[in-house]
């Protein structure tokens, strides 16, 4: 009679698909943010407040010209209030400074790239969670203003359907810059406080010290250096508006040049971190 160990074999686990195991980042994220006050305050508050500045909006103008049909050009004074930009900027300084910043400071980083995702991956999951937040407020209002300026005949339909694919454009290159530029800024520091700062200075900072210096010297090319500025003279060449102190070429440019630099910085900064794999 022999006596022997008995064998054990080990079942592999099957890997999810890549798309699986972003997605269970995006979603356990979101899950998240809409748990959060700080989260769910600006974007419920902005496309509330947006959505209705814009309705009015378009009911005056309707209103005080009454021999003069609504254009496509009107949907421009509903998409120039600052309103957006206070509520963007908010969400990205509260949500976006601490989606990467938050997980280097407690060591959660190295968790989920010790796992089968790599840091493009992860690059691509937290923006996604931004990302969607953002297109909440910088798309919705203009949308639904669009919609119901239709239903109420404050404008024809095809003035209303055009106004909605521009809501979209628009929506989605501004929110392009308020997500690359926070995940940037987030990934270098562990500090979202920081990250923070950084947000409101190159959002609201911009905005306000260009626009005084490009006053006070008569420098319009200067406000080049405002995205706010830059959205607005884009916002203009799509809704036909007259032109302002900027073109939009040159505008545009900015906007997506550095939306697509500080995702790539970003990526490489994810890069540059060494994490012990598992």
């Amino acid at each position: 009679m022999s006596i022997s160990l008995p064998k054990y074999t080990r079942r592999e686990t099957p890997l999810l698909p890549r798309w699986q195991r972003v997605w269970t980042i995006i979603a356990a994220g979101l899950r998240r943010e809409f748990r959060r006050p700080a989260a769910l305050f600006p974007v419920i508050a902005g496309v509330f407040l947006s959505t209705i500045t814009a309705i009015f909006l378009l009911f005056f103008a309707s209103l005080f010209n009454p021999g003069r049909e609504t254009d496509l050009s009107f949907f421009f004074v509903p998409a120039s209030t600052p309103t957006t930009l206070f509520f963007v900027t908010l969400l990205a300084s509260t949500v976006g400074a601490g989606l990467i910043a938050d997980d280097v400071h407690s060591n959660a980083l190295t968790l989920y790239l010790s796992r089968p995702i790599t840091q493009l991956d992860y690059l691509i999951a937290k923006g996604a969670i931004l990302g969607t937040l953002v297109i909440l407020i910088t798309t919705l209002p203009l949308f639904i203003a669009a919609l119901l300026a239709g239903f109420l005949n404050f404008v024809a339909w095809g003035v209303a359907l055009a106004a909605m694919g521009w809501s979209i454009v628009l929506g989605l290159v501004l929110a392009g810059f308020f997500t690359a530029v926070p995940l940037l800024l987030s990934s270098l520091t562990p500090r979202k406080a920081y990250a923070a700062a950084g947000v409101f200075a190159i959002s609201l900072g911009l905005t306000l010290t260009s626009a005084i210096l490009a006053g006070a010297i008569q420098q319009p090319g200067l406000l080049y250096l405002s995205p706010w500025e830059d959205f607005l003279a884009v916002a203009r060449a799509g809704y036909g508006a007259p032109a302002g102190p900027i073109d939009w070429p040159g505008a545009l440019a900015i906007l997506v040049g550095v939306t697509i630099l500080a995702a790539f910085l970003a990526y490489l900064r994810m890069r540059s971190m060494e994490v012990v794999a598992a």
